[in-house]
């Protein structure tokens, strides 16, 4: 049985600043205490690896510049080259993150993957390269907007954004001035009264609530909540629960993806996939196979047929 080996990915497009992040990475304490690391970079940037700073953080670098090359076979040969305890990868921001997992050897357990955006260029990436950008985002941990200008940056708009494609994903924010801020500081102003009992969520709301309560459910906790949505049950769903959804446009025309929370009532088995309901109840935290650890679970008091909404897709703002 093979050994398993932690990996951290850093990704990003071109000149985002990966090789930076992984030189400050690789000569901070916290985390080299002298095990040796094996360094993949898929691309060579503008910025280039010390060697004075390998040697002193005991890495090695291995180029990687052909996408057919990030194969088992050959990554594992990498592995018995150079024996590291850890490996860290300088992924090409061309090269799909989905398509990554599937070609990786099975014993590498990745303990993080980062995204690295150039704000000022956000916008042409996502007119130019959406599903590449939107792809990515839906598989990372952290997305970093670096090259940002403080008080020209719609933390709402990016927000929005990014949960819709992974409602886990965290955001930080580096300024040109070299600060960094941590996440999204307060909460986004939504469109129905989140004071109200129950908060009401009417059909063209949907999105923005589902993006709400995955990346602020302590916003949601202990209160009633009424929604209307879609009856759904996927294979993680367990008995006595099934999933209030809507289809959503995620990124594009060609992205459709079901969205939603799991709901839990002793009636759950009595509503149909596919059928239009109203559930009103109260939200709890709950760990869910479902959201892959803990996630909100409306509790129902009351679960009724109600009207198909007007338009079959939600959107996110």
């Amino acid at each position: 049985m093979q050994t398993e080996l932690p990996v951290y990915l850093i990704t990003g497009f071109l000149e985002s600043g990966k090789t930076s992040f992984i030189l400050d990475t690789i000569r901070d304490k916290q985390f080299n205490r002298g095990q040796r690391t094996l360094i993949i970079a898929c691309e060579d940037g503008e910025v280039e690896y010390e060697e004075k700073i390998l040697k002193s953080a005991k890495c090695e670098v291995e180029f990687l510049e052909d996408e057919e090359d990030f194969n088992e076979e050959y990554l594992n040969s990498l592995v018995e080259k150079h024996k590291p305890s850890q490996i860290m990868i300088e992924f090409n921001g061309m090269w799909s993150l989905r398509n990554m997992a599937v070609k990786a050897p099975k014993n590498w357990i990745f303990y993080q993957i980062f995204m690295f955006v150039d704000h000022s260029r956000f916008d042409v990436y996502m007119n130019n390269m959406r599903q590449l950008l939107s792809d990515n985002i839906a598989v990372a941990d952290i997305v970093i907007f670096n090259r940002c200008e403080k008080d020209s940056i719609d933390k709402k708009k990016l927000r929005r954004t990014t949960k819709a494609l992974n409602p886990r994903i965290e955001m930080m924010f580096e300024y040109n001035d070299g600060s960094v801020e941590q996440g999204f500081q307060g909460e986004d102003d939504m469109p129905f009264d989140v004071k109200a009992d129950p908060i009401d969520v009417i059909h063209d709301d949907f999105g923005l609530w589902y993006v709400d309560i995955m990346s602020n459910a302590p916003r949601y906790k202990g209160k009633n909540v009424r929604v209307r949505g879609l009856v759904y049950r996927a294979s993680n769903v367990p008995e006595g629960y099934f999933v209030i959804s809507r289809r959503a446009m995620t990124c594009c025309a060609d992205d459709i993806a079901v969205i939603g929370i799991l709901v839990k009532s002793p009636e759950a088995k009595n509503f149909a996939d596919g059928e239009w309901v109203e559930v009103c109840g109260e939200i709890i935290s709950e760990k869910q196979s479902a959201y892959k650890g803990t996630g909100p679970v409306l509790v129902a008091r009351t679960i009724a047929p109600t009207e198909k909404a007007d338009t079959e897709l939600v959107y996110f703002n």
